[in-house]
């Protein structure tokens, strides 16, 4: 590392003497960095390792050249072809599923041309082929370019451009497949991994294969494109990329035994809604209905899980189901969650600076604090890591609907963490929660099974109320998932309030009876088992339903209510 910082160093024209090793700390690199001395150095260092792509070797073809002995999907990503299937040769550790890229095929001739083109239009600013063929011509013409090749390749030149372009260089088939969830990069010379939605049974090899300064090269260029520095002295980044895709880097062996890393978590272009995940049987209508009533009454829910096991994904659906005259306020540290239909919807994000100069620190708290002041029906933290928490409570107490996720494997996990440091809510404050939820990757067994496994998916395993009780407080199962059955109990709407100690509750402190409750879960159960059978599937089509319900039992309250007024 530091024989490469010397030569960088140099390259600045900051010393031309040896330098002591020893002084070379973080800290003076984040000095240098700060007043910009060594940013040329870093844009050499970025030249040098992206030499790679354009270089005749550098636009090399992915090609699928693996012996697969049962293919079973096809199908195309663009010009690119891509193959799931058995590997006919497995190695000792090997799984047998490989996700193989075919991408089009081109004249080791042109790859000057697309390297040339690729310059023209990021010095035109162009993020992609320009539409019209007079504008290509002209850009051809003025940056002194062979386009003769478009006659023959234009879809694979087209291609390969927007590939460059993109910054995704390899991965861009990976990128653009909608079945595909995340990819990940763990080190040089060993296969990128993906994991697929059609077969969530374990992590996918692929046939990209990348060299490490490939690797590096990706690492600072997403970085970057995420608006994050990637450096020596800041080894790793987490951000968001221009699609929307959350990514999280490391550079180098400052912190990664095995050189750069990268893992991205793409995001959905299209929210998912409350409807597809009961079809999809994530839940049951009745759970559906059940918290849907409960966002009608602004109870405060917490949806709990391990890492990637849906939890953004519910908060996401459960938020169609809040009418467009309703205003929600998002607070997140990486903006996932899309409510762009919704007319309230107030994003709010923090911001995090290197320099005092470059102004303050925004973190999750303070867009809590600040959140408050803003008039919101709903206060939605999409990631509780912190003491946000304690005004996540205070919002619940104050008649605020609440809503977050946060990092547990059980509701009683949940409480804990919430309850120990560094967050430490006290314990007076916990049955503000009414409810949470947890939600999980579990494996269903396969029907006839005689081993363990199975397919893994996601669940909502458990509801649990926080129930007050002799001083204080317990936790009440309201729902469970049956793992043999694959199904969730209770399937009854009169079970369920036998169970849930938090609408008995209500019912009394409000004098609304219980028949009305059940009446009011009811009519929520046949509007989600409706939209279910009229294939009302999309979030929009989703939340506009609900919305014209929320609009019809509002103008028939206004009815009623002037009736009265005049008797």
């Amino acid at each position: 590392m530091f024989q490469n910082l010397q030569q960088l160093l140099c390259t600045a024209n900051f010393s031309t003497k040896p330098i002591d090793n020893q002084l070379i700390s973080t800290h003076f690199i984040e000095v240098l960095e700060a007043i910009g001395v060594i940013s040329m150095a870093y844009s050499q260092l970025e030249k040098t390792t992206s030499n790679y792509q354009y270089s005749d070797k550098a636009i090399r073809v992915v090609k699928c050249e693996e012996n697969i002995s049962n293919i079973l999907k096809e199908y195309t990503i663009g010009p690119a072809k891509v193959t799931i299937g058995l590997k006919s040769i497995l190695g000792e550790d090997d799984y047998p599923l490989i996700y193989c890229v075919d991408e089009p095929q081109i004249p080791q001739s042109i790859v000057n041309v697309i390297y040339r083109l690729t310059e023209a239009l990021l010095a035109e600013g162009y993020s992609s082929l320009p539409q019209t063929s007079k504008e290509i011509k002209r850009i051809c013409r003025d940056y002194k370019i062979d386009c003769s090749i478009f006659k023959d390749y234009f879809i694979e030149v087209k291609y390969y451009v927007e590939r460059e372009l993109s910054g995704y260089g390899p991965l861009y088939t990976l990128v653009n497949d909608p079945y595909i969830e995340e990819i990940a990069i763990d080190r040089a010379n060993m296969p990128v991994a993906v994991f697929h939605s059609l077969y969530p049974l374990a992590w996918l090899d692929t046939n990209i294969v990348l060299s490490e300064a490939e690797i590096d090269y990706l690492a600072l260029t997403l970085s970057r494109r995420a608006g994050r520095t990637l450096s020596i002295a800041h080894p790793y980044a987490e951000g968001l990329l221009p699609e929307g895709h959350r990514i999280a880097a490391t550079y180098g062996r400052e912190i990664s035994r095995f050189g750069s890393s990268i893992v991205i978590r793409k995001h959905r272009q299209r929210p998912i809604s409350i409807i597809e995940l009961v079809k999809q049987r994530v839940l049951s209508p009745l759970i559906a209905a059940y918290l849907w009533l409960l966002l009608d009454l602004k109870a405060p829910m917490l949806i709990v899980g391990p890492t990637a096991s849906g939890k953004t994904t519910l908060l996401q659906a459960l938020l169609g189901l809040i009418p467009a005259s309703r205003r929600i306020v998002t607070i997140e540290d990486t903006p996932e969650l899309n409510l762009l239909h919704h007319r309230r919807w107030d994003s709010l994000t923090t911001r995090y600076t290197y320099l005092s100069s470059e102004g303050e620190d925004v973190d999750l708290y303070k867009l809590a604090k600040f959140a408050l002041r803003r008039r919101a029906d709903y206060l939605v933290i999409g990631e509780i890591r912190g003491e946000e928490a304690k005004l996540f409570i205070h919002a619940a107490v104050s008649g605020h609907g609440a809503l977050a996720t946060f990092h547990a494997d059980t509701a009683e996990s949940a409480i804990l963490r919430l309850k120990a440091p560094p967050i430490e809510v006290g314990d007076a404050y916990i049955p503000a929660l009414w409810s949470i939820i947890v939600v999980k990757r579990v494996h269903v067994p396969l029907k006839n099974a005689e081993m363990l496994g199975g397919v893994e998916l996601r669940r909502v395993v458990t509801v649990k109320e926080v129930v007050e009780e002799n001083g204080t407080w317990k936790l009440q199962t309201v729902f469970r998932w049956l793992p043999a059955k694959d199904v969730h109990e209770p399937e009854e709407i009169d079970e369920l309030l036998e169970k849930s100690r938090r609408l008995q509750a209500y019912s009394e402190h409000t004098n609304i009876g219980l028949e009305t409750i059940k009446r009011e879960l009811k009519i929520r159960a046949y509007h989600i088992t409706k939209m279910v059978e009229s294939d009302i599937v999309s979030f929009e089509q989703v939340n506009s339903y609900v919305t014209r319900l929320d609009i019809e039992r509002t103008i028939i309250t206004l009815i009623k209510a002037e009736k009265e007024v005049k008797t």
